[in-house]
């Protein structure tokens, strides 16, 4: 009996941290990505039309360049707007450097979105990759 005592003590361990901690909600992916995967996911998901790149910078920021494609929210506006979106699409969100849009990022997980990805870096880490901006 005092061989078993250790394995009983590991399930029991086990299951109570099972319980504690729940399962990983299925199929909800809200992450951090480099410029590199952002761009791939634009590339392979852009023509989706359940898929959006919303740039989270004022208006005057977003004319001076953005990543083709993108529409404009004013992180400052972005609460008020959560109810025009998709809870089950998909989105890449970006902002300057990334200070923005991780807020942003984690009002979308509350408020209960599926599939979100956080430009790491923002438009500032974009550009420096050498990624394509427009005017458009």
């Amino acid at each position: 009996m005092i061989e078993v005592y250790p394995l009983l003590v590991l399930v029991v361990v086990v299951v109570l941290i099972a319980g504690c901690t729940g399962p990983a909600e299925s199929g909800v992916i809200i992450q951090t990505v480099p410029p590199a995967g952002a761009s791939t996911l634009i590339d392979e998901r852009g023509q989706d039309p359940a898929f959006a790149v919303i740039d989270l910078r004022r208006p005057d920021e977003f004319a001076a360049g953005h990543v083709p494609g993108a529409i404009n929210i004013d992180s400052r506006e972005f609460e008020g707007r959560l109810t025009d979106l998709d809870r089950n699409g998909t989105y890449v969100i970006y902002c300057q450097r990334g200070g923005r849009s991780s807020g942003v990022r984690e009002m979308m997980r509350e408020a209960g979105f599926r599939e979100v990805y956080e430009v790491e870096g923002g438009m500032s880490a974009w550009t420096v990759a050498g990624l394509p901006v427009t005017l458009e």
